[in-house]
Formats: C-alpha cells, structure tokens, sequence
C-alpha cells in the first residue's frame, strides 16, 4: 500500500535575505533572452490576458476623464496643442491615470503572477489574470502608496520618478508571493532594487525602447512588448527574492516500485 502524498516546500532562487544583501545573480543578457524565450512560449496564453488589461485600464482611465473634463478628447488636444494645457486638465488626467491602476491593480499582480510563474517554469492558463483579486487590498494600498510617491516626486524631479518606478518594481509581487505589507515591499524592492542598480537600469533602458517600438506599430506591438516586460519582471523577481513552491510528493513503495516514477504530482507557488 502506497503512502498519502507528502506537501513539500521549498525557493527557486534567491530570497529576502540574499535580495537585501545584493547576494543575487542579475545579469541583464540573460533576464532578457530568458524573458524572450517564455514571451514566445507562452504567448498565445500571455496575450489575451494583456489585452484584457489593457482594455480594462483604458475604459477607467476614459471613464474618469468623462467624468472630470466632459469631453476625454480635451487631453489629447492640449498634448496636440490645440488647446490650452490647464492645471485642471493635467491633474484631470492625474487622477484617472492614478485611478485606473489602483482599480485594474488586481489585474496588474495577476499579470504579474503570470510572468513569476513562467519564471518558475510552470504553466498557467489566461483566467490566472484574475489570480490578484485574492490580494486585492494590500495590491490596491501598494499601488496607491508607489503612484502617490511617484507622483509628488514627479513635479519637481521627473527622473527621480522613472527612477522609482523601477525601484518599486517589485513591490506587487512581494504583496502577492511574501504576504509582506504594503510599506514593507516598497522598501524591500527599493533596497534590492539598489543592490544591483546597473543592470537594473541596463534591463529597464531595454524595456522603455520595447514600449517605445510597440507603441510606434500603433499599439499593436504591445500585445508582444507587454507580456515580455511581465516575463522579465518576473524573472528579476525569482532572483531576487526567490519563489516558494509547493510540491506534492508520493514516495514510491510496495506494488508502487515497479511502476515509473510519479513522485512529483504537482506544483504551486505560494500565492
């Protein structure tokens, strides 16, 4: 008689303690051609789950825009130049930027879920976009805290801003995968974040000239840009700060000796 599977844990690489001290590999070639690879991989199931946050983040943002100005189209005049760009309207469009990521941010961690997963080399199916709903607070107060931040610093040192944004890449996932608070994860990802801040930059240049090139095919190559930035996100992240998975093993016994081995019948990450 075979014994019940056994619940094992165990880090696919790095974790808190290694992320802090900068005792992490970060090489930007490989983040980027690892990234590439699990892009294509898993692109047909990475990319309706993209395209529902897109559209998802685009009708808040147009919804809150209505909702302040009357008319979205204002915006694009005044960036056109047709019109006037007024405070009102910038912080109109403030507050719907700040507004559609908090209420899609559910949607961003699943998206990032998805991306730490393939880092993982595990597979997921579209639906885990929604995976993030069960984190919903702490993503939506952890994404309140870095957009605010971001924000204020935004006004008077616009490259501190950009700079932030990277640094608190990975504060969702902390929220998510580490059961961290909110305040706790910004600063962790800060503090790793600066440990290896070259290749950090180095990785992040490549990715603002992917947006730039998706956004110049009309939008249309975000639908491939937008999974790659996920795919690497996730990968700095299992550096980093590592992912716990669980592993169901059956020890082989009995009339279970002669038959291939099943020890492994699934894995999980601890989100």
């Amino acid at each position: 008689m075979s014994e019940q599977p056994k619940e094992k844990t165990f880090i696919l690489g790095g974790s808190i303690e290694k992320a802090v001290s900068g005792q992490f590999e970060l090489s930007p070639v490989s983040v980027l051609q690892e990234a590439w690879k699990n892009t294509v991989k898993h692109f047909f199931v990475f990319s309706p789950a993209i395209l529902l946050l897109t559209f998802s983040y685009m009708a808040v943002f147009f919804l809150a825009l209505q909702i302040q100005l009357g008319d979205p189209a204002v915006l694009f005049k005044a960036f056109l130049g047709e019109t006037e760009l007024t405070t009102k309207i910038s912080y109109a469009a403030f507050v719907a930027g700040l507004s559609a990521q908090v209420i899609v941010s559910p949607l961003t961690a699943g998206a990032s879920l998805m991306g730490m997963s393939h880092a993982a080399g595990l597979k997921c199916r579209t639906s885990y976009i929604f995976k993030g709903i069960a984190s919903a607070g702490m993503v939506a107060l952890v994404t309140i805290l870095s957009e605010v931040l971001q924000g204020m610093v935004n006004i008077y040192l616009p490259m501190v801003a950009l700079y932030l944004s990277m640094a608190f890449g990975m504060s969702i996932l902390l929220v998510c995968e580490k059961k961290v608070s909110p305040l706790q994860a910004l600063l962790l990802s800060f503090r790793a974040t600066n440990k290896k801040l070259a290749s950090m930059l180095l990785i992040h240049i490549v990715i603002m000239l992917a947006l730039v090139f998706g956004i110049a095919l009309y939008g249309v190559g975000l639908i491939v840009v937008m999974p790659f930035i996920f795919n690497v996100k996730g990968i700095i992240y299992r550096n980093m700060f590592g992912i716990t998975l669980k592993v169901m093993v059956k020890d082989k016994s009995g009339d279970d000796e002669d038959k291939p081995d099943q020890s492994v019948q699934n894995d999980i990450f601890n989100a």
